[in-house]
């Protein structure tokens, strides 16, 4: 299986994760460190996981709605989560209780419809304004380390 990367697009406040992979908890340990890195955590996000799988278990839900709770002064962007135009019923049901557990510290939506989904974070917005010198930079394509296995 490939795997999911993800691409920053500053002037937008926007970055876009998407390919082929699991959507553990490695991958969504080293993508937060990432955003908090670049200066991108209050960034809307979307989330391609059409053809991705999200593989969490209990446990690994807990530790990222702790992980949500304890954010301090970052504030986080909004997250559409694109789940394609006929998911399978099992992402949905992944992608329904990863909703449900984050709960109401963070915007999260579910979408069939990418471009409802640009919508719906272009309404939202960002979190938090960039510094300006954040936004002269370049858009960036990464891939987790913790994926390219």
């Amino acid at each position: 299986m490939g795997a999911l990367a993800w691409t920053i697009y500053r002037p937008e406040h926007l970055v876009v994760i998407r390919g082929i992979g699991v959507f553990d908890i490695y991958f969504a340990t080293s993508f937060r460190e990432a955003m908090r890195a670049e200066g991108a955590a209050g960034f809307c996000k979307l989330f391609d996981l059409s053809r991705a799988d999200i593989h969490l278990s209990n446990e690994d839900l807990q530790t990222m709605v702790a992980s949500t709770r304890l954010r301090g002064p970052i504030q986080s962007g909004p997250i559409a989560m694109y789940l394609g135009k006929t998911p399978p019923p099992l992402l949905v049901d992944m992608a329904i209780l990863l909703r449900e557990r984050i709960g109401h510290r963070r915007r999260v939506r579910l979408f069939t419809d990418e471009s409802l989904a640009r919508q719906w974070l272009a309404a939202e917005g960002p979190a938090v304004n960039p510094p300006q010198e954040l936004l002269q930079l370049p858009a960036r394509h990464t891939m987790s380390a913790s994926l390219r296995r």
